[in-house]
């Protein structure tokens, strides 16, 4: 029986160490920091050259190139040598035109997945310094750019300098509407973006992209929205984003936005057309949450802060129900016809204002040093965006 269990004990670091190749990569890494592997040069050649499903290492280094991943896969920063960051940058010649948006503008992606995947993207750092042509042709930058019907996920990235003159996306996700496909970001940075930090969106009226952001922090500096979404499915949760003109921004109905804190935008969230606004924290903004279409609910919320409105309905259709709002110079202004709802207020100093002989846009966001005003159609994305290149420049 001893004789058993010494056989037993001495076959388990075996085992474990099968166990540990097998989790390193398959055997596949880019640079030479595990000589156990097949190396390659670049991730380019590595990404198109391992068989479907594997699990690439990319060693601590830079990394001057365009990546396309048309295959499922896995790519992963590792440590090695005291070191942990694999940085993909913009190559010396400058980005090329990789794809074409839903959108119809051209996009110089130095991430682009094109397979209904799953491609995981962990660990990797994506430079965008260098990529500013003035959005020359209408052409944007991102970072990261999933295709339509691309599934997958991105953890523990960083993607910044995607500038371009206003003309630049940190992490940029688009689905068909039409065929099935799930997208999770989380626990990654996004910061000194051109435009939009985090920006996913998909055609058609019925949502087959489902989408979850969660644990991020997005600091957009320069630019118009830190995580924005359009007529996609899934849950924003747990991020914090700061330094935006808008903060969080939900096209469409099927959002749930929860538990997020959003601080020093000119308007923390903005609903276009419904969503559930539950248990976040806004402070430090011009509105705290802004309506700009019918449809949206605000429950549980704290909103603190806020130099103009803590809940700006422009006369929309919305619903606010439990809210904490302090320090605000009007806590629900331009509430809709049969409003009801109770909320806490403390430190603010006109409670509510109910004359709506018609819906207008909030005059905090018109009047805003920084924002030009809005053509007479309401929408947020008058303003240029990914899903409207030709709006107004911020």
């Amino acid at each position: 029986m001893l004789r058993f269990a010494l056989l037993f004990l001495a076959t388990v670091p075996v085992l474990a160490s099968q166990s540990a190749i097998a989790r390193d990569g398959h055997g596949y890494a880019v640079g030479s920091c595990n000589a156990r592997l097949t190396s390659f040069p670049t991730i380019s050649a590595a990404v198109s050259s391992v068989p479907p499903g594997s699990v690439v290492q990319v060693c601590p280094g830079i990394y001057p190139e365009q990546v396309t991943i048309s295959q499922p896969l896995t790519l992963v920063g590792i440590q090695s040598a005291g070191q942990d960051d694999a940085v993909v940058t913009v190559p010396g010649a400058g980005l090329a035109i990789s794809t074409t948006s839903i959108f119809s503008e051209t996009v110089a992606a130095q991430i682009l997945v094109q397979t209904p995947g799953p491609v995981n993207i962990i660990n990797i750092s994506v430079d965008g310094t260098g990529s500013d042509t003035g959005c020359a042709g209408g052409t944007w930058v991102a970072g990261i750019f999933y295709s339509p019907t691309s599934s997958g996920s991105v953890r523990r990235v960083r993607t910044s300098g995607q500038m371009n003159s206003g003309c630049g996306a940190g992490i940029w996700a688009e689905g068909d509407g039409v065929t099935n496909q799930t997208l999770d970001i989380s626990e990654s940075s996004v910061h000194d973006i051109g435009n939009s930090g985090i920006f996913l969106a998909e055609n058609g009226s019925n949502p087959a992209m489902n989408v979850r952001v969660h644990d991020n922090t997005v600091s957009a500096a320069a630019g118009l929205v830190g995580i924005g979404v359009q007529d996609v499915e899934g849950v924003i949760s747990g991020n914090e984003v700061s330094d935006t003109l808008f903060g969080i921004v939900d096209v469409g109905p099927q959002l749930l936005i929860t538990s997020n804190s959003v601080r020093q935008s000119t308007a923390g969230i903005v609903l276009q057309g419904g969503g559930q606004i539950n248990s976040n924290r806004v402070s430090n903004a011009g509105v705290g949450v802004l309506f700009f279409a019918n449809g949206g609910s605000l429950r549980d919320n704290e909103i603190t802060n806020t130099s103009q409105a803590a809940v700006e309905f422009g006369c929309f259709a919305g619903s606010a129900k439990d809210n904490d709002i302090s320090d605000a110079l009007v806590g629900l202004d331009q509430e809709p016809a049969m409003f009801a709802g109770f909320n806490s207020f403390d430190n603010t100093g006109t409670v509510s204002t109910d004359s709506c002989p018609a819906p207008v846009l909030a005059a905090a966001v018109q009047g805003a040093a920084s924002v030009k005003p809005a053509p007479s159609s309401e929408s947020i994305w008058n303003w240029r965006t990914p899903a409207s290149p030709s709006g107004v420049v911020k």
